[in-house]
């Protein structure tokens, strides 16, 4: 007897889908997207097995690679991880580019659209905080300088007078000679409203005080203009405010010293080129 019955169709193998985040978490992760190891699907063909066909793992990488956030992960000299999420190669600045032309709203920079290659040469640079190599910097001198307008009462120390200012970026003392001191004291009697700029090398900066050394003081007479006559209306052509000077007065270095005198209200300013590390 001829058996009629068609014989069975082999079923296609069933396979649990996969996710290579959940699998390879130290590589594919999209709260810390990074570029990949150029050949990754080879890895992963290794990892995996016969199970997956090659096709089969260019399409898993490909819903991971082209999404934006991976796209925008490729700058140049960024570090490639692998599957253990290892340094594997950086991305070259011709990769860079590639990946920012497929962007949405972006296109490659052309000869003819100087603006869009600046642009696209601007996103490349690395980051505002990078350390600048010690070949880029320059030697130089730092002076700090803080102003202020009330009298600031003093602290008899070994080597003089310290006195302290209260700014906005902390405690700023020094030292000064008493007959500094006088000088100052005597300004502040003489004139109505005044302005004193304390000038000075960075000492220390620990404990949110910043200790001035080789201070040099300078008084200044505030001279406001005179009130208008009500009524009157003119054109005020007199000078500005003057500021009368007075004259400035250097002193040694001081020495240190731990208390923190009560400060005043005043402002701080920087002035000088960068100081070459050591």
């Amino acid at each position: 007897m001829t058996d009629l019955t068609p014989p069975l169709e082999a079923s296609p193998v069933l396979r649990e889908p996969i996710s290579l985040t959940d699998r390879f978490q130290e590589c594919f992760n999209w709260n810390r997207v990074r570029p990949l190891k150029i050949g990754i699907h080879q890895d992963l063909l290794a990892v995996l097995g016969e199970g997956f066909t090659r096709a089969e793992i260019k399409r898993l990488l490909g819903r991971y690679c082209n999404h934006v956030r991976y796209q925008r992960s490729l700058r140049e000299g960024a570090v490639r991880i692998d599957l253990q999420g290892q340094p594997a190669g950086v991305v070259t600045a011709e990769e860079a580019e590639v990946a920012r032309a497929r962007l949405p709203g972006r296109t490659a920079p052309t000869s003819q659209s100087p603006h869009g290659s600046a642009s696209a040469l601007a996103s490349s640079h690395p980051s505002n905080d990078t350390l600048l190599p010690e070949d880029h910097l320059v030697p130089g001198r730092l002076e700090l300088t803080v102003k202020f307008s009330e009298l600031p009462k003093p602290l008899p120390v070994q080597s003089g007078l310290k006195i302290g200012i209260q700014t906005g970026e902390g405690i700023v003392s020094a030292i000064l000679p008493s007959k500094v001191w006088k000088k100052l004291e005597q300004a502040a009697k003489d004139y109505p409203h005044w302005v004193a700029a304390l000038s000075g090398a960075l000492d220390q900066f620990q404990t949110g005080e910043i200790t001035l050394k080789h201070p040099a003081l300078q008084i200044f007479e505030k001279k406001s203009k005179p009130p208008q006559e009500p009524g009157v209306s003119r054109t005020d052509t007199s000078p500005p405010p003057s500021v009368m000077p007075h004259p400035p007065a250097s002193t040694p270095a001081p020495a240190d010293s731990q208390s923190n005198p009560p400060g005043v209200q005043a402002t701080l300013s920087l002035k000088g080129k960068g100081q070459k590390a050591s």
